[in-house]
């Protein structure tokens, strides 16, 4: 085998993680005194979570694999690795169609966390918000270009 079947056949045999990583520009968040605060810029959407959603989001935040956020979950609560890993799938595909988080590959793999005291567990739920959707989107950050403020989108300037 010469040096570019070596490096194919190494290719085939390499498996790309995916990460879920948080879907900016368009999305801030913040996590206060273990609640999880997301708003959607775009949409003008807010979303809440608390517990294992902020545990969640705080390891998406930092690149980390499928795999390793719910090893993540599974050292801080008393859950089984299938139970976390079906709540997980079904948590970042909720977050996914908020356009919250976005798949791509995953950043170097990261150590598993040490086990310590596990906490109760509960399914991570994300509560969206809607009620301020049209006094967000007045917001006149939403008229800026790629430059940022105070430059003023061309399609804007264009509707003034």
């Amino acid at each position: 085998m010469d040096s570019s079947q070596l490096r194919n056949e190494e290719s085939r045999n390499t498996v790309t993680k995916r990460a879920w990583v948080v879907n900016s520009p368009s999305v801030v968040s913040e996590i206060i005194d273990g609640e999880l605060v997301v708003m959607n810029l775009a949409t003008g959407n807010y979303f809440s979570s608390t517990g294992t959603g902020a545990l969640i989001w705080a390891r998406i935040g930092e690149r980390q694999d499928d795999d390793a956020v719910v090893a993540a979950v599974v050292a801080a609560y008393d859950v089984t690795r299938d139970r976390a890993a079906a709540d997980f799938a079904t948590f970042v595909a909720e977050l996914a169609a908020a356009e919250l988080v976005r798949a791509e590959e995953a950043s170097e793999a990261m150590a598993p966390p040490a086990p310590g005291r596990r906490e109760a567990y509960a399914k991570p739920e994300l509560k969206v918000y809607t009620d301020m959707k049209d006094l967000l989107m007045l917001d006149p950050i939403h008229d800026v270009g790629a430059d940022g403020w105070p430059a003023v989108a061309p399609e804007m300037k264009k509707a003034v």
